[in-house]
Parts: structure tokens; C-alpha cells; sequence
């Protein structure tokens, strides 16, 4: 059994509309597919966004091959918006990424595993099984789609992006609790000693830490399950 990680480029001046909102979007920082159901021609995404949802939202209707959105969730004191998810019912053909998986998957012999992430004009996929179907998928998309295998493992492993899933606010509240003290026994810092290097709220500086540990608990129990 393989189990595959794999970044994919849209070419910028071609890709299409929807797949520029989800990779693209300044208010955004990430939109991670949490569960999906694909059709011949028609998907349903439910996106988990960190950052502003509303941007993407009122875009999303307006956008060729988007039929709905639905939207909750806002952004918190933080900018966070790590509680926002977006449900999408969109035309397969309105990003290529979802007819190649799709594809692939009806092709048989792989998995393709939750979530997959639009970041910074890229989408990155895990996979367990061949990934030759997958392979074939792309290559049938011809050269709009670039893709960047990043790894090939014969074992589980966790997700290297979980870090970089956090958002940046995350991140430092994560790295400044730890230099702090904040997760050693005793406990050396509070929430207000994190607030003040992040210059927030305690309540705020709570919610980033809350967030953060949540998305890599996740991660790891999510590594745990693929080895049972």
C-alpha cells in the first residue's frame, strides 16, 4: 500500500474563476475540503476557511459553474475565522482538481483522503493506494494542471502540513505559549502572558491556542486512525 502526498499548480491564466477564489482570496488564508460528494457533473464541497468567509461567499454565486453557497460562521476578534465553513454546489468542470479525483476514484484502487487544502495558488492532496489512476487523471488534463509528488511512503504518515495548516496568528500563539512555558508541568505562562506577546486579548489569545491545538489533535489522531 502507497500512501502519497502530492501538491497541484493551476496554470494562473487559466485556471478557472471558482479555482482562483479558493486559492487566491486575500481575506483568506486557507480553505480545506472537509467532506465532498461528487456526481458525473456536479460536486458538493463543504470548505472549512480560515480567515473572512464573506469575501468567498459573495463571490462564490456570481462565479461560472458555482450553482449555491451557504455560508457559516464569521471571523472572531482575532481575524481567525477557524470556526467558518462554506458548503459549495459547484460544476465539476469549474475546478479541473475535482475531475481529476473524481476520476480517479471511480477508476478504483485508491482513496483520497480529507482534507485536501487550497493554499496560495496550490492544492495539496493525499492519497492512499495507486496512484496511477490519479496519475492518469492529470495526465488527461493536460498542461493546465502542474503536479509535485512530495512524498511516496510504504507506511502511514502525518501530515507535514499540518503546521502550515495553522494560520499565522496560530502559529505565533503556539510558538510564543511554548517558549513561555505555557505547556510544561507545572505550567509556566497564561493566556495573558501569550496575549501580551501577541499584543491581543487574553480571550482572544485563548482562542488561538484553542484553534491550534484542535487542528493538530486532529492531525494526529487522524495519523493514528490511518495506522490501526
Amino acid at each position: 500500500m502507497k500512501h502519497v502526498r502530492l501538491t497541484a499548480r493551476l496554470d494562473p491564466e487559466r485556471a478557472p474563476a471558482f479555482f482562483d477564489l479558493l486559492a487566491n482570496t486575500p481575506a483568506i488564508e486557507r480553505v480545506a475540503v472537509r467532506d465532498w460528494n461528487l456526481t458525473a457533473a456536479d460536486a458538493m464541497l463543504l470548505f472549512a476557511v480560515d480567515g473572512d468567509p464573506v469575501p468567498l461567499a459573495e463571490a462564490a454565486p456570481e462565479t461560472e459553474g458555482v450553482e449555491g453557497c451557504e455560508v457559516s460562521g464569521r471571523p472572531d476578534e482575532g481575524g481567525d475565522g477557524g470556526d467558518a465553513q462554506v458548503l459549495v454546489h459547484v460544476r465539476r468542470s469549474a475546478v479541473p482538481i475535482f475531475s481529476c479525483l473524481a476520476s480517479a476514484l471511480e477508476a478504483g484502487g485508491l482513496i483520497v483522503r480529507t482534507p485536501v487544502v487550497f493554499r496560495d495558488g496550490e492544492v495539496h492532496a493525499r492519497i492512499v493506494g495507486d496512484p496511477g489512476p490519479l496519475q492518469d487523471a492529470f495526465e488527461r488534463q493536460g498542461d493546465d494542471i502542474d503536479v509535485r509528488v512530495d512524498e511516496i511512503s510504504s507506511t502511514p504518515t502525518a501530515d507535514r502540513g499540518t503546521s502550515r495548516s495553522l494560520s499565522d496568528r496560530q502559529r505565533e500563539a503556539v510558538v510564543a505559549a511554548q517558549e513561555l512555558g505555557y505547556y510544561d508541568q507545572p505550567r509556566g505562562a497564561t493566556h495573558q502572558d501569550v496575549a501580551a506577546v501577541l499584543g491581543c486579548s487574553a480571550q482572544t489569545a485563548g482562542d488561538h491556542l484553542r484553534k491550534a491545538e484542535a487542528k493538530l489533535v486532529d492531525a494526529a489522531m487522524d495519523a493514528l486512525g490511518s495506522e490501526v
